[in-house]
């Protein structure tokens, strides 16, 4: 009997041990990985800052912050756009893909450019990534719409505002004006919300305000 109990005790020991053993291999491994994917969230972030003086593009440049800062184009961008009644701001760079509108404003493939006869057509999201027009459905008739390139500063006034269903690809369509079409989804993704303006000034930027930006 006794060494029974003796058989007993050492197998539950043994079992201990090993128990013991493998909580500390899990809990090493556990660190290690975390350690890991720290390093490598520290490593992306660092990439992403060092892109900011490197003429790249860039996303923590996406959107542009407060109202005395410059606007100024960076990166791959083509433009800025400001609306300044709703504090809206972002860079434009080709195309809306999905990649391209988790960063940016997007301009449609094919769209006119800015101050061009035809329809400058850009979109952004409203309520996921960096919801740069998630107040895009306040803005009103009258507004102005900002948008600065490179070399030029233009100036559009909305002319109008609708939601329409998202098979409304007429809505892009250019013509004979100088318009602006921005859109964006509504909350609930089924509906489309489209501002629409019109070229009312324009005027080419001085070398100061090409390499410091626009106030």
């Amino acid at each position: 009997m006794k060494k029974l109990r003796s058989f007993k005790f050492k197998a539950r020991a043994k079992e201990l041990v090993i128990l013991v053993l493998f909580i500390a291999v899990t809990s090493f491994a556990i660190i290690e990985v975390k350690n890991l994917l720290n390093k490598e969230n520290i490593k992306s972030l660092t990439e992403q800052i060092n892109f900011s003086g490197s003429g790249e593009d860039n996303n923590i440049l996406a959107t542009l912050t407060g109202e005395n800062t410059p606007l100024r184009v960076t990166g791959n961008a083509i433009a800025v756009l400001d609306i300044p009644s709703q504090s809206i701001r972002g860079q434009i760079v080709e195309g809306t893909d999905d990649e391209t509108l988790k960063n940016y404003i997007g301009k449609f493939v094919g769209s006119a450019e800015p101050g061009q006869i035809g329809n400058f057509s850009v979109a952004a999201h409203n309520n996921i990534y960096t919801e740069i027009f998630r107040d895009l459905h306040k803005v009103q008739i009258g507004d102005k719409v900002r948008i600065v390139t490179k070399t030029h500063e233009y100036i559009y006034t909305v002319t109008s505002t609708e939601t329409v269903d998202p098979s409304r690809t007429d809505v892009l369509k250019g013509g004979t004006k100088r318009e602006i079409t921005m859109i964006t989804c509504t909350q609930a993704a089924t509906k489309r919300i489209v501002v629409k303006g019109e070229l009312t000034s324009e005027r080419e930027l001085d070398e100061k305000e090409q390499e410091e930006g626009v106030i």
